[in-house]
């Protein structure tokens, strides 16, 4: 199916509580060519290349707003961001669960330092250094400190002889509001948001049958698997219908009828404070 994205033929229930969207193409082709950015490292554990690729993908598919990065050299960077995907119940891959957050953070942290027209020169070794600590931290291993620390010490100590002026970088850990005695506030994207409420599902007609995956994972999948929609190699999760269940994000959907029909596609899943469940129609035959 490569080069081809599918329609998401399902209609929502509430505009407030998702929106649907094209499925990602299932054509690796382009996580391929980012190979050539991001090269293998030889200390990179077994699977982890592939989680690294598709974190890749993910965060330049899905970037933070502009409004969570300095408008001005002037202005400072937090490298925490607590508003940001944390791949882990809603998994069942050992490996992405370990590794994927890791993943998404090195992406991250790149394409924001780019951004802010940080040189490569600048950030590629420093970042190479967190990245090959936060593994090891994810492994439950010795490190030498913690990494955004690091990282933050060493962007600001090549900063100081940048030719052209970047914005000053600075870790805060906490992601909850700091006292008002506190004598910096983090930025916004640098304070977690509150639990959302559930959301149930429900199919029309009923009988329906739901999997879903994050769009991450499906990332994953694409490199791992030659069909990243078989359920059972890619570990999609069923979801029962009617039972509330606490999830948001971005998903990968299919949808099977008893008749065969099956619809895929993709749904951003926001839950609003509302009781209208998220409903997935069967368009056609």
């Amino acid at each position: 199916m490569g080069g081809r994205t599918i329609a998401a033929l399902l209609m929502l229930a509430s505009p407030s509580v998702a929106v649907a969207q094209d499925a990602t193409a299932d054509d690796g082709a382009a996580m391929k060519a980012l190979e050539a950015d991001v090269p293998q490292q030889s200390w990179y554990p077994g699977g982890y290349y592939d989680i690294r690729i598709a974190a890749e993908a993910q965060v330049a598919e899905f970037p933070r707003p502009a409004s969570d990065l300095p408008a001005t050299p002037e202005q400072s960077y937090n490298l925490v961001a607590c508003d940001v995907e944390r791949p882990g119940g809603e998994t069942s891959d050992p490996l992405l669960e370990r590794y994927g957050y890791v993943a998404l953070e090195t992406a991250r942290l790149q394409a924001e330092l780019r951004r802010m027209h940080y040189p490569a020169s600048i950030y590629a070794e420093p970042l190479l250094a967190f990245e090959r600590e936060s593994i090891a931290r994810a492994e439950d291993r010795e490190t030498n400190g913690d990494p955004y620390t690091s990282l933050a010490e060493a962007l600001e100590a090549a900063r100081a002889g940048a030719k052209a002026p970047l914005p000053p970088v600075f870790e805060y850990r906490d992601c909850t509001p700091p006292p008002m005695a506190a004598p910096s506030r983090p930025r916004l994207g640098a304070v977690r948001s509150p639990p959302a409420p559930g959301v149930k599902f429900r199919t029309e007609p009923p009988a329906g049958q739901l999997w879903m995956i994050s769009a991450f994972a499906f990332k994953v999948c694409v490199r791992k698997q030659p069909d990243p929609w078989d359920r059972f190699a890619c570990k999609w999760n069923e979801v029962e219908t009617g039972v509330t269940r606490n999830i948001s994000g971005r998903f990968v959907y299919q949808v099977r009828w008893p008749d065969g029909t099956v619809r895929k596609g993709t749904r951003e899943i926001a839950p609003g404070g509302n009781a209208t469940p998220v409903t997935f129609k069967k368009v056609g035959s």
